[in-house]
């Protein structure tokens, strides 16, 4: 059966949606529905790829493989699986890496057809390639911050469809904490069309494509 399956570049996500929320990048200035988000993602992959979906795959840095308490009630989640990027003295091991060991065995045993990728990141161009030529077709999900592309132009070329997500849509399951500033006037957002966000008129973003070209996406 054709499934889709969700991977998520947790370091990207929680920075650059807290940036496009609350300006901040600081991860201990704000507070995350965790299950609220994970459930905002899924339906954004499932929408788009009108396929079931297999799981979320969760990737965050970790010191020598020890979980935060965070980071355990994250991989308690029903529908995650929690993979710990471990951080060495002297060395970090990328992401990526953990990204396309999974990507590759789901692919190669035929459990997967689409892989709806959440980051930014450059280093995962060749990650989506090298999975590209196996049969999986890659859909990235970037966040949009003030209209600006948070995403790097390798990655978003390499890929072949792009999902972009704003403040407005990230905002009921992100919240400042004590000390961290004031909110921003709420702002709502405009419904999601096969998955693609749209925000709202007042706040302007560089467009992209509806039905943009395998590997080849532009910003106007």
């Amino acid at each position: 059966m054709d499934r889709c399956a969700l991977f998520v570049d947790a370091g990207y996500l929680l920075a650059d949606g807290a940036m496009a929320v609350h300006g901040t990048r600081n991860r201990d200035s704000v507070s995350w529905d965790y299950a609220g988000l994970v459930q905002l993602l899924n339906e954004v992959a499932r929408d788009r790829t009108q396929l079931p979906l297999l799981r979320c795959y969760w990737y965050e840095a970790t010191t020598d493989g020890r979980r935060t308490q965070e980071q355990d009630g994250i991989a308690d989640i029903p529908g995650i699986k929690f993979r710990a990027a471990r951080i060495r003295p002297g060395r970090r091991e990328g992401v990526e890496s953990y990204v396309q060991r999974d990507l590759t065995t789901l692919a190669r045993t035929g459990v997967l057809c689409e892989a709806v990728l959440v980051s930014g990141d450059e280093d995962m161009a060749q990650v989506v390639s090298d999975v590209q030529d196996l049969g999986v077709r890659v859909t990235a999900v970037h966040i949009s911050v003030e209209g600006n592309w948070t995403i790097s132009r390798a990655l978003r070329r390499e890929c072949d469809d792009l999902i972009e997500i704003g403040a407005g849509h990230l905002r009921p399951h992100v919240t400042p904490l004590t000390g961290a500033g004031e909110e921003e006037p709420a702002e709502v957002a405009a419904p999601m069309s096969n998955g693609r966000s749209h925000t709202p008129p007042e706040m302007p973003r560089r467009p992209v494509a509806n039905h943009p070209q395998p590997g080849r996406v532009e910003p106007a």
